[in-house]
């Protein structure tokens, strides 16, 4: 439970806990609220380009199908998955945005630390929400056109899907990797080897 709620604070709001919620009146909460904005809009930004390339992938025809098929039903299914994800991203994005800027404006954010456990788990879903459609729309698009390059029968085309498939994969293992240990102190060292110096220094 304690990593999952870890990894919620860090998809909500980009830290790996919410001691950043004990004071909203210092520097360090203003800074967090302008990362927090350039965050949802980046988010928003993102969300709108694969929605757009979704529905461009919905509403028209392969011009070279024998390179890219993607009007074979298993790409469509999931281009739609992604389009649908993407739009909900932007529609929980902007929200988030307007209700928590106005949220900031008005000073509301003071009683975030009075807040029952229901309530913040709520907050920080709200949050994440758009992040989370974000992430699943793009994985759903890029398996929508994974699915098209293998289908195109070219090998040349399949061998770089595969090439992209295998980064992607790596890329999500790296990242979990790079979560474990960002952001914790470095392991003790279990013995020390004696130098000259201290070889000298005993004698």
């Amino acid at each position: 439970m304690k990593s999952a709620f870890k990894a919620l604070c860090v998809i909500a709001v980009s830290r790996t806990s919410l001691d950043h919620w004990e004071n909203t009146k210092n520097e360090e909460w203003k800074e967090h609220v302008t990362v927090m904005m350039d965050r949802f809009q980046n988010s928003n930004i993102t969300a709108g380009l694969v929605l757009a390339t979704a529905a461009l992938l919905l509403t028209s025809n392969s011009p070279v199908t024998h390179l890219l098929a993607y009007g074979t039903a298993a790409s469509y299914i999931f281009a739609m998955i992604a389009f649908s994800a993407a739009l909900l991203s932007v529609i929980s994005g902007a929200a988030v945005v307007v209700i928590y800027r106005t949220s900031i404006t008005h000073k509301d954010m003071e009683h975030l630390k009075d807040m029952s456990r229901h309530q913040i788990i709520c907050l920080l879903f709200w949050l994440a929400f758009p992040s989370i459609c974000l992430a699943v729309a793009t994985c759903f698009l890029f398996m929508s056109l994974f699915i098209a390059c293998f289908c195109s029968g070219n090998t040349l085309v399949q061998v770089i899907a595969a090439s992209g498939c295998s980064a992607f994969f790596a890329n999500g293992i790296l990242t979990l990797h790079v979560y474990n240990f960002v952001g914790k102190p470095p392991a003790k060292p279990t013995g020390r080897l004696d130098t000259g110096k201290d070889a000298r220094s005993k004698v």
